[in-house]
């Protein structure tokens, strides 16, 4: 019984490590507020980079979202030509709801601007770079949900050895 119950006990521990060594290496998607604090608006003539400098700021990876709030306006997503020109009669994504989140299903850059007529050309558009998972440097991005899942897998390998013991 006692040899069982040392069997039951090293093969617990070994997947508990295993599961613990998972938590490690996972990755979450964040989800950010474009702009920071600010609204998706006409910025301050002084400010037209606003927005580029807000997303080279951050780090973007493959699953994140980007939000945008704003009022009477819209955002699209359009190819690196349109956003140029500040125009787009076809954009790969349209949104006028006032609070529109985007997700990142691939990795490269991607390009927003106002519909609202003049706003892109005042400054109201915006380059995200988002980088492959391979691409971004090591960083503790998981968050409560991965724990969660972790702990989770630790409590039913509790009750499995409890059970194991019992047995």
């Amino acid at each position: 019984m006692a040899n069982c119950n040392m069997s039951c006990a090293r093969a617990t521990l070994f997947l508990l490590t295993i599961f613990i060594c998972f938590d490690h290496f996972s990755v979450s998607a964040f989800e950010f507020q474009v702009g920071g604090t600010k609204d998706w608006v006409v910025p301050p003539t002084n400010d037209s980079k606003i927005y580029n400098d807000w997303a080279s700021g951050n780090r973007f990876q493959v699953g994140d979202t980007i939000r945008f709030k704003y009022k009477k306006d819209s955002v699209m997503e359009v190819t690196e030509e349109e956003f140029k020109k500040c125009n787009s009669t076809r954009p790969n994504f349209f949104s006028n709801t006032g609070n529109t989140v985007y997700l990142f299903d691939h990795a490269g850059s991607f390009y927003f601007i106002s519909g609202a007529s003049g706003h892109c050309q005042r400054g109201q558009r915006m380059i995200v770079k988002v980088m492959s998972l391979e691409e971004s440097p090591s960083s503790d991005r998981r968050s409560s949900g991965s724990r969660a899942a972790v702990f989770s897998v630790f409590v039913q390998l509790v009750v499995s050895y409890v059970a194991c013991l019992l047995f």
